[in-house]
């Protein structure tokens, strides 16, 4: 799986701002920048994006819970790619492009098997974790 869009469509610091990582060859990307623009909020909307919202999140102080929304496009090998929106909610949550419900199952084949805590594990760094790692 190659992450090629996140949209921060109403999350956290963030209304309608669209993170792009769409480049031909394969590589890492890393978002840095000053204190409190926003890179805990991209990764934890990453997160929601592909795993679903958190029954408590600290991400609702712009936009209320029911506002929440994120989305993005995802690739893997072959060319197949899925577009998709989240929304914070217990059922349904996650949405085609026109907020039409779709099966979770149609990320399955992006996430080989990846849950949350494996994702967090293996790319979720952040300071605290490296600080505890060091």
């Amino acid at each position: 799986m190659r992450i090629k869009r996140l949209d921060l469509i109403a999350f956290g610091p963030f209304t309608k701002v669209h993170l792009e990582f769409n480049s031909e060859d394969p590589g890492l990307h890393i978002i840095f920048g000053a204190n409190e623009v926003g890179k805990s909020s991209s990764l934890r909307a990453l997160k929601a994006l592909l795993f679903g919202f958190p029954e408590r999140t600290p991400d609702n102080f712009i936009h209320s819970n029911e506002q929440l929304l994120v989305g993005g496009c995802l690739t893997r090998t072959g060319g197949n790619e899925i577009e998709f929106l989240r929304r914070k909610k217990r059922k349904m949550d996650l949405l085609d492009r026109d907020e039409n419900p779709i099966d979770p199952s149609a990320l399955a084949p992006y996430l080989h098997g990846t849950d949350a805590e494996i994702f967090e594990s293996l790319y979720g760094l952040d300071h605290d974790i490296l600080v505890q790692g060091g």
